[in-house]
């Protein structure tokens, strides 16, 4: 009896981690956006002395945010213009 309790308590938790933490969805979308350093092959002009930040190739603003893709100890980032909202690039936490 308990160990069918376990299992059940282990499953969940499995299904909680697998859709909310990992959620394949998100993941498949992070990994459409380019990196920083084939963002800036596409868009040269949007380079920076930030060598880990770039310019919007869409409104030129250097206002360039990150944010994890699910929650905050996810080391997967996207990286958006704060203002006009385009998504830019993604980029990974050195230390994860």
């Amino acid at each position: 009896m308990y160990y069918l309790l376990g299992f059940i308590v282990l499953a969940i938790n499995g299904l909680i981690y697998y859709f909310a933490f990992y959620s394949p969805q998100q993941q498949k979308d992070w990994e459409t956006l380019p990196t920083l350093p084939e963002y800036l092959s596409q868009h040269p002009e949007c380079q920076t002395e930030d060598n880990e930040n770039a310019r919007c190739f869409s409104c030129g603003s250097d206002k360039v945010i990150f944010q994890p893709l699910t929650c905050l100890e996810d080391p997967r980032y996207k990286h958006f213009c704060v203002s006009c909202g385009k998504r830019l690039f993604r980029s990974k936490a050195i230390m994860s």
